[in-house]
């Protein structure tokens, strides 16, 4: 028997899999809950559920804030979560995803992150077929008019974004300075990218090439890096329900989650 047909054979321990399902509902909330709320969330009647709290508020997993009572993460859940943290790098956590994009593709990947002069590649998987860029690690990219730029002049603090901004003709060589208008029309933009969630070009800044990119954040919500689909325009589909982006949104998704982001929370 294979590895695999093993893991789906064995059976865990029921109770551990509906505390953790407990757990995962305190964790999407900022404030303390009470019984009916964990109850809502989570399917469990009150009365199945409070045995399981009581249990875990033992192991320190759960607390009860007082004076009201109500349910919140106990300190060893605290623990843990600071735990994974610290122990959590980005760019390694995103290998596997880059991979399985290109593999599943076919078309090149970048990851970027914001370095000490802007938006900075930092790791590329090309596909089989021979595709002639400029673009390679270590690339900067421009804050106007690349897809991967724009993203991050979406979500990085207004005040870096100015300043890459002024100094874009230093850095990428020779841009050119925006006038006044221009720059609060970019920045009309940024906002339009945030209410899409990704952004994309189409022939530009390199003819022939589209490119569509999305963010990836950390738990507390700041932006970590940006993976970038990027290919040739003549089997390139930017639309925002073609699969290339549906499976790149995804992807940024999930990485974002597993770097302790939750989109419910933020919102809330």
């Amino acid at each position: 028997m294979d590895t695999e047909s093993t893991e789906k054979a064995q059976r865990g321990i029921q109770s551990v899999e509906v505390g953790s399902e407990i757990l995962l509902a305190l964790s999407q909330f900022e404030s303390p809950m009470q019984l009916k709320e964990v109850s809502r969330v989570t399917g469990m009647s009150p009365a199945k559920l409070f045995p399981y709290l009581v249990s875990l508020i033992k192991l320190q997993l759960v607390q009860r804030v007082e004076p009201s009572g109500d349910y919140a993460l106990g300190p060893l859940a605290l623990r843990l979560g600071l735990y994974g943290l610290q122990r959590l790098n980005p760019l390694r956590e995103a290998e596997s995803d880059v991979l399985a994009l290109a593999s599943g593709t076919g078309q090149s990947v970048f990851v970027t992150t914001w370095g000490p002069n802007g938006p900075v590649v930092v790791r590329q998987e090309d596909p089989s077929y021979p595709l002639h860029l400029t673009l390679r690690v270590g690339t900067i990219m421009s804050l106007v008019n690349t897809a991967t730029g724009r993203l991050f002049g979406a979500y990085m603090p207004e005040p870096l974004v100015q300043k890459a901004l002024a100094d874009e003709g230093f850095r990428l060589s020779g841009a050119t300075a925006l006038k006044a208008a221009d720059r609060h029309q970019l920045f009309e933009d940024y906002r339009k990218i945030r209410d899409e969630g990704m952004t994309r070009t189409s022939g530009q800044p390199l003819p022939g090439v589209n490119a569509i990119a999305a963010p990836v954040f950390l738990f507390n919500g700041t932006i970590a890096l940006t993976i970038t689909l990027v290919g040739p325009a003549g089997t390139f589909d930017t639309r925002w329900d073609g699969e290339l982006a549906a499976t790149l949104r995804q992807t940024a998704s999930n990485l974002s989650y597993r770097l302790g982001y939750s989109a419910v929370s933020s919102e809330a």
